[in-house]
């Protein structure tokens, strides 16, 4: 909103503010709509009455700035999301005012859906990680034939890695030192060093071969390498916990670690623009397809704070956060500004150069998914 109204805003003076910024398809019942599902705050000043005749004055928000700005977004995020329950947790993760059993019905809703599902399947509770784990497999098989079927293999794990990746989530009871652990992490490397080489191959075809595709692991294989701590504080049994358990007080502990995790982003969206700056038009994505995977991790990341505050890490995450911001604000210098301007002058000639090379490497791996 413009520095020129900073003021209490009413109902009928924010949609004219909003009518004056060129946002006609928003209407008064609409905006009454929002406030009555709570998409927007309640007025904080409460006045005399629905008009100003006879001296009365209309309720209104003193904070209008904040308002207008929550108003805008949730206008752009509904569309997005497709409905009322799925804006609460995205207006929260940007820093709007919602209420809190909103927040906690959202975050509990797929958990509580998850586990209804589970408890179903079991048949006995005695042998009930043993059940869990057949319905692993039984899901990983059938997932693993579909994407053949659809000629996509190539885009998914071995069925091996995908139990034990499911079932590091979803089976409590699930020993991460048995073989079958074990063969789904090996299986995953195979497929990862199978897969570099035939990408190394074809970058090679493509007159790239000085592309150097064999550092670090992917972030699939340090899942595995993590998966201990993962599944102690990130699995499903554990999250559930969290937000059943979670008191207001532990949301709005959130509430201020996403304020730091926000300024981080905006840091970090300021260097990507700079970067991205000389990329033509077509090549750069919508602002709702950036919008939707953006605000959903930041769902996730609302999920996985409150599990490992319920854990006792809330001493070490009231003290990282500040020394991350500060040393990420620290290292975006002037010098580096200008060495990413630099960088971003390039970019376009190189999407040329590698684009139909790893087009025509994705088409190879399908290829050869499909020959299997």
């Amino acid at each position: 909103m413009s520095d020129e109204r900073v003021g209490s805003l009413t109902q009928d003076e924010l949609l004219a503010e909003l009518q004056r910024h060129g946002y006609d398809d928003v209407s008064k019942r609409q905006i009454a709509e929002w406030r009555r599902k709570e998409l927007l705050p309640p007025f904080d000043v409460i006045g005399g009455g629905r008009g100003r005749r006879l001296g009365r004055e209309s309720s209104s928000w003193s904070d209008g700035e904040l308002v207008f700005d929550q108003t805008l977004w949730v206008r752009e995020l509904l569309p997005i999301f497709g409905s009322v329950e799925g804006v609460f947790l995205p207006l929260f993760v940007l820093g709007y005012p919602v209420p809190l059993r909103r927040v906690r019905e959202v975050l509990g809703r797929p958990l509580n859906e998850i586990a209804d599902g589970i408890a179903e399947a079991i048949e006995n509770e005695a042998r009930a990680s043993g059940e869990i784990e057949d319905l692993v497999e039984d899901a990983a098989y059938h997932n693993v034939e579909e994407m053949r079927r659809k000629g996509a293999e190539a885009l998914l794990m071995p069925q091996h890695a995908l139990e034990a990746f499911l079932n590091i989530f979803f089976n409590q009871g699930y020993n991460l030192t048995d073989g079958a652990f074990e063969l789904g992490a090996e299986k995953l490397k195979e497929c990862e060093r199978a897969m570099r080489q035939r990408c190394a191959d074809a970058l090679a075809a493509g007159g790239l071969g000085d592309v150097d595709l064999a550092r670090r692991e992917s972030s699939m294989t340090s899942f595995f390498d993590r998966a201990p701590f993962i599944q102690r504080y990130f699995s499903h049994h554990q999250l559930k916990l969290a937000v059943d358990e979670c008191t207001d007080d532990d949301l709005l502990a959130v509430q201020r670690d996403l304020c730091y995790l926000r300024e981080m982003a905006l840091q970090l969206h300021k260097i990507i623009s700079i970067i991205t700056s000389e990329i033509p038009a077509e090549y750069k994505p919508a602002r709702a397809d950036i919008l939707w995977p953006v605000l959903s991790v930041g769902g996730l990341l609302v999920l996985a704070d409150l599990s490992l505050r319920r854990n006792g890490f809330a001493e070490v995450i009231n003290y990282f956060l500040p020394v991350a911001l500060r040393e990420f604000q620290q290292g975006f210098t002037e010098e580096l500004e200008r060495e990413l301007v630099e960088v971003s002058k390039v970019i376009p000639e190189a999407i040329e150069t590698y684009g139909t090379v790893v087009v025509n490497s994705l088409i190879q791996e399908v290829q050869h998914s499909r020959g299997r």
